[in-house]
């Protein structure tokens, strides 16, 4: 089939014609879908206080009404909807929110109809259309190789013009789902920054979103890799379950799972708890920045476990080796287990959730560190002139490394737990661990201890440590560098009730987080994605650990 570049403009739903110009049936059919929906805007209005409801709590608006009470709740709606965001949506119990079809559809329908549609807007319509199809598609459907052609039948009813034609640009989409496709644990699925990539995409569509065949197509990729998101998450707590088996097995009942949050002697019993009840943060308490420290949590105590396995039971014939962790991953749910999971889990979680807007960002020169700590460039400029010469990186790669690198050293006197560490010489003991115990090949995360508080990198972040220079290694280095000091700081707050350093920390953290919102922006301008990307991710966590250290702050 030939990809289409045309663009056709969406046409609004005929059932719901602007008041001025509709008839008796017309305001029929317009106070009947504004029934329809009120339960769900009555929710939203309590759940974030966005308005006092027009009836009492789980009353919904008469079947006749007078022509005043039509105006009122007609209004009413529009005011709610005006404030209401895609992750407010998600947020919405699904016992509501999947009521029935007729309410979702005539939600979607609403905002359809908006003339001018913000980029909030275009949130929302994405979240539906996706909400819509998980829910009104055949279960059978959710294991097999869902089409383009079966997207377009699912959403008919709610999407009349549905496309199933394939669009010239939203070709990249499916670039992504391949490498989706081949994701064995939520790590790979993060590491590799494809569902940012697929936001990325979307923020550049402009109108063209709007083009019924690009409706179908961002509808077909959220919902699929929010099914790569189930299944690999499955995976991930198989995999913790199946090694603290293990470990039990060989005798042992603590783990050291700091780099999870956790205590350096955690029970096992304690960590299988943590575990069957892992899909608690779900239920409450859900922003982005939550959900993304709870995927980390997740992603560190599998760490955690598997590296405390391989020290235990040496070779690594065990449930921690690569061919178990694969077989982990491979472990098939039922079309009920997806149903049920992508209904209740993952209600629209790739919708972007509001920001801070980001300072802008000067052409040239670029912003010191906060004055809450010294600047790195001293250490940034000893890290580019320490760097081994490109043959000896040659052979650094291609020597052998062992499949978990060796222990962190422990920390010198310059970085004893009774000397406050500022931005620089974080910088310095940073790189310094990451030169001494390069990460072995293919693994995706490394970890760096300062003050006997472990701290996670990615891929990217370590490279842009000992193997690549620039002004978006610099970035990366420097959002490490303010994630590491909120880890550290948030420790000695908890060991000894300080915040002195805590406050300093959270005041560098927060000019470091306005500054690489403008530079991610300037990456999207720039066509840079993978500079996007990474730095957009690496923000992301930075963001998690001061929500957690704002929690500590008396």
């Amino acid at each position: 089939m030939t990809p289409k570049t045309t663009v056709t403009t969406m046409n609004p739903p005929s059932k719901t014609p602007a008041p001025a110009a509709s008839g008796l049936a017309d305001l029929a059919a317009q106070w009947s879908e504004a029934r329809a929906v009120y339960p769900i805007y009555a929710a939203l209005a309590t759940q974030f206080n966005l308005a006092t409801l027009p009836y009492p709590s789980g009353e919904n608006p008469p079947a006749r009404p007078t022509r005043s009470a039509f105006d009122s709740v007609i209004e009413w709606l529009n005011n709610v909807d005006a404030k209401v965001l895609a992750y407010q949506i998600r947020q919405v119990p699904p016992e509501i929110l999947n009521a029935s079809e007729e309410a979702l559809r005539a939600l979607i329908h609403r905002q359809l109809r908006k003339a001018d549609k913000s980029d909030a807007d275009r949130d929302k319509i994405d979240l539906l259309l996706v909400q819509y199809f998980a829910m009104c598609a055949p279960e059978q459907l959710y294991s097999k190789d869902i089409t383009l052609e079966h997207v377009a039948t699912v959403l008919q009813p709610v999407l009349a013009e549905a496309d199933p034609t394939p669009l010239e640009w939203c070709e990249p989409l499916e670039k992504i789902l391949a490498k989706v496709e081949s994701c064995h644990s939520l790590r790979d699925l993060m590491e590799a920054g494809l569902v940012e990539q697929g936001r990325m995409l979307k923020d550049s569509a402009g109108c063209m979103f709007y083009d019924p065949a690009a409706l179908v197509a961002f509808c077909r990729f959220s919902f699929l890799v929010r099914r790569a998101f189930i299944r690999v998450l499955h995976a991930d707590l198989q995999a913790i379950r199946e090694t603290i088996n293990a470990l039990e097995k060989l005798g042992v009942k603590t783990v050291d799972c700091r780099r999870a949050g956790f205590s350096a002697a955690e029970k096992t019993i304690q960590l299988r708890f943590f575990c069957e009840n892992w899909r608690q943060p779900f239920q409450k308490d859900y922003t982005e920045n939550s959900v993304s420290h709870a995927f980390e949590q997740l992603l560190a105590l599998r760490a955690d476990l598997e590296d405390a396995l391989e020290r235990t039971k040496k070779p690594a014939k065990n449930a921690a080796s690569p061919a178990a962790r694969k077989s982990a991953s491979s472990i098939p749910l039922t079309d009920a287990e997806v149903a049920s999971t992508a209904n209740t889990m993952f209600e629209g979680f790739f919708a972007e959730e509001p920001t801070k807007k980001a300072a802008p960002v000067p052409e040239k020169g670029r912003p010191q560190v906060a004055a809450a700590a010294p600047p790195p460039a001293p250490a940034a400029k000893r890290v580019a002139a320490a760097k081994p010469a490109p043959s000896e990186k040659k052979a650094e790669k291609a020597s052998p490394v062992p499949a978990a690198p060796p222990p962190a050293p422990s920390p010198s006197p310059a970085t004893s737990s009774s000397e406050a560490m500022d931005a620089d010489k974080c910088l310095e003991v940073i790189w310094e661990q990451l030169i001494a115990a390069p990460p072995s090949r293919g693994r995706s995360m490394s970890t760096v201890v300062l003050q006997d508080t472990k701290v996670l990198l990615s891929s990217w972040e370590v490279a842009a440590f000992v193997s690549e220079d620039g002004p978006e290694s610099e970035d990366l280095r420097r959002a490490v560098v303010a994630r590491a000091l909120l880890a550290v700081a948030s420790d000695c707050r908890k060991r000894s009730g300080d915040e002195a350093a805590l406050t300093e920390a959270l005041a560098l953290a927060r000019n470091e987080v306005s500054y690489f919102h403008g530079r991610v922006e300037q990456a999207k301008r720039s066509k840079n994605t993978e500079a996007a990307v990474n730095l957009g991710i690496s923000t992301k966590r930075l963001l998690s650990f001061m929500e957690e250290a704002e929690k500590l702050k008396s």
